[in-house]
């Protein structure tokens, strides 16, 4: 990795951050939303789901970018 041109180490840096972020979302707030359904707490469910959506869309957005640094890297990072 060490010869690797800039933009293949912003897609890593990038991927797991993603990755860190779906960790966060499914052992936090999913977990928060199912113990909320199963105890029928929809006012606390509905604060998890808020959440969980917040940072899938986050994730959407890094990924969006990882696709765009890896179509145009090797021009737009040196």
């Amino acid at each position: 990795m060490a010869g690797s041109p800039l933009y293949v180490h912003a897609m890593l840096g990038l991927g797991i951050l993603m990755m860190l972020i779906f960790l966060h979302v499914y052992f936090a707030p999913y977990a928060r939303l199912r113990r909320a359904v199963a105890a029928q707490d929809w006012p606390a469910g509905g604060k998890a789901l808020a959440q969980i959506r917040m940072l899938v869309g986050i994730n959407t957005v890094i990924g969006l970018l990882t696709i765009a640094i890896a179509s145009g890297g090797r021009y737009l990072i040196v």
